[in-house]
């Protein structure tokens, strides 16, 4: 097999890091959190709210200094995952869960305000789908619904996918008209 870099991401609440986590080990590969990564590299600056806002670029540079030194298979996860390089990227998983469950995720995170209504029209819009779709290619994205899905079953959904067992083409779920 050759080596996988698997990118996992997806709007905040659709269950990224228990499930790279769990792929990680069912593929015996390293795991990277890209937020650590970008919070320890310190690229980043803050906006006028206090979020930290990754610098792109130097994110890119480091995952590739990263991923260089790091040999055997990758599972890399974070909000921002979709958009590193797709010439290192074999595939891109997209997570995604149902508006109204997400928002439930979300309060439970103290999500309020136009944090809240920004992530759920986030999910609704499919925004983290199309960036990936847009930026790799609708054969190297993968879309998962963690609705109702635990991590072990949204990571071996993909394993299925990788063995052609099931198909996980993008652009089969859409909530638009259930939020808007």
């Amino acid at each position: 097999m050759k080596r996988l870099i698997i990118a996992v991401s997806g709007t905040p609440g659709t269950g990224k890091s228990k499930v790279a986590r769990v792929l990680a080990r069912r593929l015996n590969a390293h795991l990277i959190d890209l937020n650590e990564l970008i919070r320890e590299k310190k690229i980043y600056t803050r906006d006028a709210d206090g979020t930290l806002v990754a610098d792109e670029r130097k994110m890119r540079a480091e995952f590739a200094r990263v991923m260089k030194k790091t040999e055997g298979h990758i599972v890399v996860e974070g909000l921002l995952a979709h958009l590193l390089q797709t010439k290192y990227l074999t595939h891109v998983i997209v997570l995604r869960t149902h508006p109204k469950v997400l928002e439930r995720r979300l309060r439970a995170r103290k999500y309020f305000g136009a944090k809240l209504r920004d992530n759920i029209e986030a999910e609704a819009l499919s925004i983290v789908l199309w960036e990936a779709v847009q930026a790799h290619g609708v054969d190297k994205v993968y879309e998962i619904d963690t609705t109702k899905l635990g991590p072990r079953a949204a990571a071996k959904l993909f394993t299925d996918a990788l063995s052609g067992k099931v198909s996980l083409r993008p652009g089969k779920i859409d909530w638009l008209e259930e939020v808007f």
